[in-house]
C-alpha cells in the first residue's frame, strides 16, 4: 500500500487565488478536474498533485485536520516515498514562504512532520 504526504491548508478561500498560490508552489498550473473528491490536479513528471477544496478529516493524534479547509496530496507514481518526501516539503516551504496560510505537512494522515503559521499582520485574506 502507498503512503502519501498531505499538506492540510487554511484559508482555502479565496479559491482562484489559492489555486494560484499552489501552482506556484508546485512549478505547475493545476487544472480542474471533474471527480466526487478531487477539484484540482497536476502532473509533475514523477509525482501528482491533487487539491480537495473541503474534507471530512477530523482530529487525529493530536493533528487538528478539521481546522484546515483544504487538502493538497502529493502522491509519487513509483511510491518512491523519500523523493515524494523531498516533492512535498518542497512545495510546503513555497506555499510557507508566502505567509498567507497555516499548513500542516503530514505522512499518510499519521506523522507530523512540519507546520507553519503567518505571521500576524501579514496578508491571510
Amino acid at each position: 500500500m502507498s503512503e502519501y504526504h498531505y499538506i492540510f491548508i487554511h484559508p482555502g478561500r479565496p479559491e482562484q487565488r489559492l489555486i494560484s498560490d499552489i501552482s506556484f508552489a508546485c512549478g505547475a498550473d493545476l487544472r480542474a478536474v471533474d471527480s466526487e473528491f478531487i477539484d484540482y490536479s497536476a502532473h509533475l513528471g514523477h509525482a501528482a498533485v491533487e487539491v480537495e477544496l473541503s474534507h471530512e478529516y477530523e482530529e487525529d493524534r493530536g493533528m487538528p485536520f478539521e481546522k484546515y479547509d483544504s487538502l493538497l496530496s502529493i502522491r509519487d507514481f513509483a511510491s518512491d516515498v523519500t523523493r515524494q518526501e523531498s516533492l512535498a516539503r518542497t512545495i510546503f516551504r513555497n506555499l510557507a514562504s508566502l505567509e498567507r496560510y497555516s499548513l500542516l505537512l503530514v505522512l499518510d494522515l499519521q506523522v507530523l512532520l512540519d507546520s507553519a503559521n503567518p505571521r500576524q499582520g501579514t496578508d491571510s485574506g
